[in-house]
């Protein structure tokens, strides 16, 4: 799970190509492995890291990966470079940020939630979110 989450945190090229060739051999062995995980499934934590890493070889910008995993934490990205944080409200457990990306430019509603953990959720700017559809 180590990998899975230095995976996740990662924008070395230099770390990220060599998986990405061994994407076939990664998938196969996770074939082979359970998982497990408890308040959120680390299948779905691995299955994310592989997704960041087949955006990457499709050439998507960085921030593609924001939605689809709760752990990508607005102010974590912003002091990064990452991202610019454009607004939030007033600060709460919960509380929204809009938030643009500094490569692509492509603007987020964030929302921050707690439950168990501290969760935000990415969402581009036009699309609905999950729950509202």
């Amino acid at each position: 799970m180590h990998a899975t989450w230095e995976t996740i945190a990662s924008r070395d090229t230099t770390v990220l190509d060599p998986l990405v060739a061994a994407l076939p051999r990664i998938r196969h062995a996770a074939d082979r492995v359970d998982l497990g995980g408890l308040v959120r499934s680390n299948q779905a934590n691995f299955e994310h890291a592989v997704a960041k890493l087949d955006n990457y070889r499709a050439g998507a910008c960085w921030c593609a990966n924001y939605p689809g995993l709760l752990a990508y934490d607005p102010g974590k990205e912003a002091d990064a470079g990452h991202t610019t944080t454009l607004s939030t409200s007033e600060p709460a457990w919960s509380m929204t940020y809009v938030c643009e990306c500094c490569v692509c430019g492509r603007v987020f509603d964030v929302e921050q939630g707690d439950h168990h953990f501290l969760w935000w959720e990415w969402v581009p700017r036009g699309v609905k979110r999950r729950r509202d559809k």
